[in-house]
């Protein structure tokens, strides 16, 4: 019995020690149905954190996500923002033809996601229209402005006694989604009212910006509009691109940040001025190694960058060989002897699409000239033929070639194309002009190719 008694206890404690060192939940399983599904994958994204899930062909889904808790966003036929945390076990209904009015959340982790979805809901009662919004006087704005405010730091009362974690965080993600509205009206307001040119916002409509600390880490992993405040901070685009000796200034006051995170989240928003037409190529480069500690993305720019500085004007255009709608193929040496401007595109781009009424203006304006215009489409092999119809059934002129290869043809990797429609101008030699050419509606291209005819 005396053996017992203390066999009991000692049972009791590696009973006790065996349930403490149970791993914690580090993950949330996301589940649900999607009525009218659009494609067979759903992509939840967040931070540095990007999954993609199978979605059946009855529309359900369900997968497990090894995530900290944040703000993500799923993206399938349009994008919706919501909350995760390891432990939810998150089931999502939804309607893709009625996206936003649809969403409904069950389960672990609902309450917050249903809010999150009425949040959505509500902006969009109150701001039905974002352009007209920006198009309306400063007092009017702000007053919507804080409107929207109102309605949700009053609809997040709800969660208080929920989850007081999650309370706290939205509470400073409503205050900093209010502040950057401020600060996105100046720029949006001079975009769609571009006839108000001397237009300024009051002096202290930003006054809430003046004490906000720039160099919060956690602020910056959690909340997108406290990243985009932080960038509008140190990166003025229109200065960078207008004056050259800024690019200097705003790199040495990115230095000065004490956050890891911040300095290469920002230094990763540079990755699309490392371009051939950038003035700056070199010093932006430099200061993208000295500043960043990401070594992967630093590899990824040596590698774009190496490309990119044999892209600027006067060195040879890399060549390729295509194959011509008209018949057969047809090489960068067939094109010698006249202007090249050419036109890297494909039918499923929109941007690109919308360029086609100015590039056939373009064509008919240079046709008795010393330039060729010459398109090619970066479709996939199983899209040839419908390439070949498009251009039918858009009339398209000019040359038309297609690169097989889609994103691996060997124009987009030897130009180091991220995005489409892209532009390039190469002179009678081979030579590169402008390996980011003006687009055919920009009337800069005019400008250019006026100036080079007329240089003979």
């Amino acid at each position: 019995m005396k053996f017992l008694r203390l066999l009991i206890p000692a049972l009791a404690l590696l009973f006790f020690m065996s349930c403490s060192t149970e791993p914690p939940i580090d993950y949330a399983i996301f589940s649900g149905t999607i009525e009218n599904p659009d494609g067979d994958k759903l992509t939840v994204r967040g931070g540095d954190f990007s999954q993609e899930i199978t979605v059946a062909e009855d529309g359900t889904f369900s997968d497990t996500l090894k995530i900290e808790a944040g703000y993500f966003t799923f993206s399938h036929a349009e994008r919706s923002v919501f909350y995760l945390a390891p432990g939810y076990n998150l089931s999502l209904t939804i309607n893709t033809e009625e996206f936003d009015e649809t969403v409904k959340y069950m389960g672990a982790g609902s309450e917050v996601n249903n809010y999150m979805a009425s949040k959505i809901m509500t902006e969009e009662e109150l701001i039905p229209d974002a352009k007209a919004n920006y198009m309306k006087d400063e007092a009017v704005y702000v007053a919507k402005a804080e409107e929207v405010k109102a309605a949700q730091l009053a609809n997040i009362e709800s969660l208080k006694e929920v989850d007081a974690s999650f309370y706290d965080l939205e509470k400073r993600n409503i205050m900093y989604d209010h502040l950057s509205s401020l600060k996105n009206y100046e720029g949006a307001h001079s975009y769609y009212v571009p006839e108000d040119t001397t237009f300024k916002v009051s002096e202290n409509l930003l006054d809430g910006l003046k004490e906000l600390d720039y160099d919060n880490s956690e602020d910056y992993t959690s909340f997108s509009s406290y990243r985009n405040l932080v960038s509008s901070k140190f990166i003025d685009y229109r200065a960078i691109t207008g004056n050259p000796d800024t690019i200097t200034t705003v790199l040495a006051n990115i230095k000065k940040l004490e956050s890891e995170k911040i300095k290469n989240g920002l230094m990763n928003s540079f990755r699309y001025y490392l371009s051939p037409s950038y003035a700056e190529l070199t010093t932006l480069y430099d200061g993208i190694m000295e500043i960043s500690t990401d070594q992967e993305y630093k590899a990824e720019i040596t590698e774009k960058y190496n490309k990119v500085k044999n892209l600027v004007k006067g060195k040879p255009a890399p060549k390729f060989n295509y194959v011509n709608y008209a018949g057969g193929k047809m090489s960068m040496d067939d094109l010698s002897g006249k202007y090249v401007y050419f036109d890297i595109w494909a039918t499923w781009c929109g941007p690109c699409i919308r360029e086609i009424p100015y590039l056939k203006e373009r064509e008919e304006q240079y046709k008795d000239t010393n330039v060729q215009f010459v398109s090619v489409s970066i479709d996939p092999i199983k899209d040839f033929d419908k390439w070949r119809q498009f251009i039918v059934d858009k009339e398209l002129g000019g040359i038309q070639l297609y690169a097989d290869g889609d994103w691996k043809s060997s124009i987009i990797t030897d130009y180091a194309i991220e995005g489409i429609p892209r532009f390039i101008l190469v002179d009678p030699d081979g030579n590169i002009v402008s390996a980011d050419a003006p687009r055919p509606s920009d009337p800069k291209l005019a400008e250019m190719l006026d100036g080079l005819i007329a240089a003979g």
